[in-house]
C-alpha cells in the first residue's frame, strides 16, 4: 500500500481520537457541573431543614412547614443517594483521565504523520499499536452519550479549537 494511504489512516484515527478526546472533556464537565449544582442544592435544602426544625423549636410547628421540611428532608435523602450512587465526581474524573490519555495518543498520531516512513510495512505495524492504544484507553473509560460524540466530531471536523 502506498504512503499517502497510511497517511490518510493516520489522520482518520486522529481524528476520532480527538473526537474522543472531545466527547470525555465535555462529558466531565457535564458531571462535574451537576455533581456541584446537586451538592450545593443539598447543603441548601439541609439548611432550610436544620433551620426548620430550629424555628419551630417553641414545639407547635404550623402544619405547612411540617410538611415543606417532611418534603425537603426526603428529597435531601433522595438526592444524597443519588449523587452517591452515581458517584458522579469520581466519574467525571474517569472521563478526565481518559480525555488526557487521547490527548496523549492524538500527540503519537501528530508526530506519526509528520515524520518520514521508509518502510511503509511498519508503520502500517506502528500505526496498528497505536490503534490498540486507542482501544485500551477507550475500554477503561466511562461511557457517554451518542449525542456527545457527534457534536465532538462535528467540533473537530469544522476545525474548532482543542480542548
Amino acid at each position: 500500500m502506498p504512503l499517502s494511504e497510511l497517511i490518510a489512516a493516520a489522520e482518520d484515527l486522529r481524528t476520532k481520537v480527538r473526537a474522543y478526546r472531545g466527547a470525555h472533556f465535555a462529558a466531565s464537565d457535564h458531571l462535574r457541573v451537576f455533581h456541584y449544582v446537586l451538592g450545593f442544592g443539598l447543603i441548601a435544602m439541609s439548611a432550610l431543614v436544620s433551620g426548620s426544625v430550629l424555628q419551630s423549636a417553641d414545639g407547635n410547628p404550623s402544619r405547612s412547614l411540617t410538611l415543606t421540611t417532611g418534603i425537603l428532608s426526603t428529597l435531601v435523602v433522595i438526592l444524597t443517594a443519588i449523587q452517591t450512587t452515581f458517584k458522579l465526581g469520581e466519574r467525571g474524573e474517569a472521563h478526565r483521565s481518559a480525555a488526557d490519555g487521547f490527548g496523549r495518543i492524538d500527540r503519537k498520531l501528530e508526530m506519526f504523520v509528520h515524520r518520514g516512513h521508509s518502510d511503509v510495512a511498519k508503520g502500517w505495524d506502528d500505526l496498528g499499536a497505536i490503534s490498540d492504544e486507542v482501544g485500551n484507553v477507550e475500554t477503561g473509560a466511562p461511557s457517554y452519550m451518542r449525542r456527545t460524540y457527534r457534536k465532538a466530531l462535528k467540533e473537530v471536523e469544522r476545525g474548532a479549537p482543542d480542548q
